[in-house]
């Protein structure tokens, strides 16, 4: 598929064509990072970032803490610490 660039302002810009755009399920809120990879250059969706809930969701039910780490989380206050 041949694509032509055209300038947009100082930059180059071009066109995916519709057909192209909904195979990746992307859309004009979508977007996608531009990556120059051994000469070619590679367009990919951007990962979004999780929300805190997304992230709190992906904890496994049956988590527990390390070893190295567990007593500091179940332990109590024993200075002068800000809750």
């Amino acid at each position: 598929m041949d694509i032509q660039l055209k300038k947009w302002g100082n930059s180059l810009g071009l066109r995916i064509p519709y057909r192209l755009a909904e195979s990746f399920g992307w859309d004009e809120n979508s977007t996608v990072e531009m990556i120059e990879v051994d000469g070619a250059l590679l367009i990919r969706q951007k990962a979004m970032p999780l929300t805190l809930d997304e992230l709190l969701a992906s904890i496994p039910a049956d988590f527990r803490y390390p070893n190295d780490v567990s007593d500091f989380v179940d332990s109590e206050p024993t200075g002068q610490e800000l809750l």
